[in-house]
Parts: C-alpha cells; structure tokens; sequence
C-alpha cells in the first residue's frame, strides 16, 4: 500500500459484496425491494454503485432438520416474486452471466445457501439446489451440522466427518463456493486438507484484532489467501471490536429470563423461537459503543498484509446484523468505504480489488475448478 491524497474514486468501480440477508428480510416483510427500511434494496444499490451480490438464502438452525430444505425453497421463491420476475436484478450463476447483466446495467444476484442443515445430510439435495441456481454454501451456521462443527456449538463431529468430506468434495467438484464463515477452526482445517480447491470466507474478520471465534487467526487468513480464496470483511461491531461483542452478550444474557417467559408454550414453533431471538438480539444491540469505519478498515488492512491484497474483499452481512459502523448505514454508503480506503493508503488498483474484483475473481477460479474446467 502506498499512502494517497486522492480522494476522488475509481470511475466504473465494480462494488460486489460477498452476503447479505436481505432474502429473509423480504420473506419476513412485506417489502418491495425497489426500496425498504433495511439496509439493501434497489434505490440503495444504486446511490451506493453496488453492482453484484451474493444473497444468502439463509434458515435458522431451530427449523433443522425437517423444515430447513422446506424454508430455502420458500426463499427462493421470495427471490423469484420480489426481485427477478419484476426484473429489478438479474439472477447469475456463473461470472459469464454476471458480466452480461452488468452489461445491461443489472444488479447480478449470485444465491448461497447459509448453513449446511439445509440440505438434510444429503449430497442429492446439494445438487437439487445448484440446479436452482445456488452457486455456494456456507457448511454450518451457529449451530452444528450432522457433518460440520459450528465455531458456535460444542465440537461433535471433530470438524468433518466422512459425510462432510463427502459434500465438500461434491462442492469442489461441481464448481460451488465452499465458505467456511461460520465454521469451527476444526472444520476449516479438515476442509483446507480435504480439498485443493479455493475456499472462501464470505463474511468473517481477523481473531488477530477481535479475538471471537466467528473471526479467522491468522493461519486460516494465510492458508485461504495461499490457495487463491476470499475473504469477506464483515460490517457487524461485534466482529469488529471485541468490546461491543462482549456488551452485546451481556446484554443478551440479561433478557434470559424474558425469553425464556415467551418461549414457554412455544417450543414447538420455531419460526416463533427464532422471531424472539431475534428480537432480543436487536435490542441487546441497541445503544452499545459506536464502531468506526476504519476499524473495518484495520480488518481489510490486516487480512491484505497477512493474506495478500488479492483475497480481501466485502461481505456486509447487510440486513443480517442489528446495527453497523458509523457512516456505513447500508448499501448507499459504498463510495464513503471506497474514499475511507484510498485515505487508508490502499492505491486505485487495490481498491479496485477490495471492492468487487477479488469476489469476481475468486468465482471464476471456482467455476474453472469445478468438473475440471
């Protein structure tokens, strides 16, 4: 990096973040994507010149095992009514399509499934969803798989299994992004000597400056940077600085008994547990120390000088977190990120890659990967 007065940004800046969870936001509302309360939707997109995403097709793990594959199906379908069929983005599958819809001045939509509960322990499945579109998975969430430690559960399955060998390597196979945010460091390390091919982290930090498990150390920045991978910088403040992680715990553990009142007689209703959850989450959220935009920044800063500059990129988790830094309130903020970077000392080219073309590039070397194209 070499430090820049510039603040004037890229012309024709690909901005391509990694996840977001605007789907479940649009199932759970009534919502029209050309503009919402949330943080991503089209009027935002385009003040902000976001260009591509990556919506998770998130399911919270309360719905596994039986009502999981049931969900996702559900928000594909919401994906299909709100935003494709009204062809306000293009559905993508591969950086071929990706480049044509921006070509026709389209925001690109890549889908991902969240959480490997979804496909119900079978490779089948797995498959049924890339014939839908589906192009990545992240293996577990905060909860355990069958198959995938969770970096938020107790260790069952000793990182993969031979079930989660089994998947991962049809992942590879079929040329679908392997994400391991959300995976124990366990899972990761089975996972990078599982497979050769580049893996991803598509919305996690540094353990190095927030030292959580849901963040990478730095041997895991290395090693995905080493194989060609990507690495997503999350915009949540309690994977940004470990202060706000720990107030929003305590927070959270101080409502246990209200949600615990709630949830009585509702134990059978996960969609219920899952709406509670959130909203104590939310609330123990609220009012917490504000995060700045350069502490994301140190992240992007510190994941580029131990993984190289080519594996960092964007991963929002937009419409997924309960608050964000200051002065990156949504998708309309981008080019404040982007100055905030060529501030930061990053040159024009770098930026470049920060914001979108590593994502792109990382994509392309999993399609030509897959089936050994």
């Amino acid at each position: 990096m070499k430090k820049s007065s510039a603040a004037s940004l890229p012309k024709d800046l690909l901005v391509f973040d990694a996840h977001c969870d605007t789907a479940s936001m649009l199932f759970d509302q009534p919502w029209d994507f050309r503009s919402h309360p949330g943080h991503l939707d089209l009027r935002k997109a385009r003040k902000g010149g976001l260009k591509a995403q990556i919506f998770a097709v998130w399911v919270d793990p309360l719905l596994a095992p039986h009502r999981a594959m049931k969900r996702a199906l559900q928000l594909l379908q919401t994906m299909e009514q709100k935003v494709f069929q009204p062809k306000l983005a293009a559905k993508v599958t591969s950086t071929a399509e990706m480049a044509a819809a921006l070509d026709r001045k389209k925001l690109a939509a890549w889908l991902f499934l969240e959480g490997g509960h979804i496909i119900e322990n079978s490779p089948e499945i797995l498959h049924v969803f890339y014939s839908l579109g589906v192009r990545g998975m992240t293996l577990t969430h905060s909860k355990n798989t069958d198959w995938a430690d969770s970096a938020t559960d107790a260790p069952r399955a000793r990182g993969l299994n031979a079930l989660g060998r089994q998947i991962v390597g049809q992942m590879a196979e079929i040329g679908m992004a392997i994400d391991v945010s959300h995976a124990a460091d366990q899972t990761i390390a089975q996972v990078l000597k599982a497979t050769t091919v580049p893996v991803m982290a598509s919305h996690s930090n540094a353990r190095k400056l927030c030292p959580i498990p849901r963040n990478l150390p730095d041997e895991f920045i290395r090693e995905i940077g080493a194989r060609r991978g990507f690495i997503g910088a999350n915009f949540f403040p309690a994977f940004i600085q470990r202060r706000v992680f720990d107030q929003i715990e305590e927070n959270f553990n101080g409502f246990a008994r209200e949600i615990k009142d709630r949830s009585r007689g509702h134990l059978d209703d996960p969609d219920y547990l899952s709406r509670v959850e959130w909203e104590y989450y939310v609330r123990a959220a609220a009012g917490n120390d504000a995060v700045a935009m350069n502490d994301l920044i140190d992240h992007i800063v510190h994941i580029a000088s131990t993984g190289g500059i080519d594996c960092v990129g964007l991963g929002s988790d937009f419409d997924g977190i309960p608050s964000t830094p200051t002065g990156l309130a949504g998708a309309a903020a981008y080019p404040a990120l982007a100055a905030a970077l060529q501030q930061r000392g990053f040159r024009e080219k770098e930026v470049r890659k920060i914001c979108g073309l590593n994502l792109r590039n990382f994509l392309r070397r999993v399609e030509q990967r897959g089936r050994g194209r």
